[in-house]
């Protein structure tokens, strides 16, 4: 698996790797799953919903067709897909945690499957299927992006588009100031209490600053088939969104 990059002036961090990290991540959704969106809500004064909906816009998808969610947790993002394609299209959501998967199971939709399974490894999905694929706030928990963003570009149809939102470390002085209150210390407090699992809410700093930096992800994203890409900062630059285009001969 592609070891993560340490950016720059970026602290030290013990994070595991590979296949432990993986284990540890996915066993810390299992813990934290039930109030998952309650805690996404309160984290981002419930902007995760408008951010949500920028990523739908950026897919294009139109009604009747057909969507991938990677890491879909509990759905949030996926529901939003789903509503937008109607109920003539589809979208398959895919997460490696199985009790994410069940609270997402808990507010069920007619266009919407969900599976258990790794992003970076869609044995069960064939090529060309998708018209979208979306990725939110999983890419930093997926040491091994270089498969993650190669199977996207695999199961998509030529033209169909790839998105990816991710928390990011901002570059101003205000917002970076704000990031380092905010996420250093009160997201950790504020999370472990909600929770009831301290770990889980001070690895997501962390995950964030051991993560590549915006235009890395973008190469990393071409290189791996995906035209056309570009990114924007939301949120006073503490999110990211990448896009994509699938290639117009379809996946190589």
């Amino acid at each position: 698996m592609r070891a993560l990059v340490k950016r720059p002036g970026a602290p030290t961090r013990n994070l595991p790797s590979g296949e432990e990290r993986a284990r540890l991540v996915r066993e810390m959704f299992d813990r934290i799953a039930g109030r998952y969106e309650l805690l996404n809500a309160v984290m981002t004064a419930g902007l995760y919903k408008l951010w949500n909906r920028k990523v739908v816009r950026a897919t294009g998808l139109r009604p009747g067709d057909n969507a991938l969610d990677l890491a879909c947790g509990t759905g949030s993002l996926t529901r939003a897909l789903a509503a937008s394609v109607g109920p003539k299209g589809s979208v398959l959501g895919i997460d490696f945690s199985a009790e994410m998967l069940r609270a997402a199971e808990a507010r069920p939709a007619a266009n919407v499957e969900y599976r258990l399974g790794d992003a970076t490894d869609l044995a069960s999905v064939p090529p060309a299927r998708f018209d979208a694929a979306t990725i939110a706030y999983g890419a930093r928990n997926i040491p091994d992006l270089d498969g993650l963003f190669a199977e996207m570009a695999r199961v998509l149809k030529p033209g169909g588009r790839a998105v990816c939102l991710e928390i990011a470390r901002p570059t101003g002085r205000l917002s970076g100031a704000f990031y380092g209150l905010w996420f250093d210390r009160v997201v950790p407090k504020v999370g472990g209490m909600i929770s009831g699992d301290p770990h889980a809410y001070s690895y997501l700093p962390e995950s964030v600053k051991a993560f590549v930096a915006p235009d890395e992800l973008a190469v990393i994203m071409e290189r791996n088939g995906l035209q056309n890409v570009t990114w924007d900062r939301l949120g006073g630059g503490i999110i990211t969104l990448h896009r994509g285009t699938g290639s117009p001969d379809g996946p190589r």
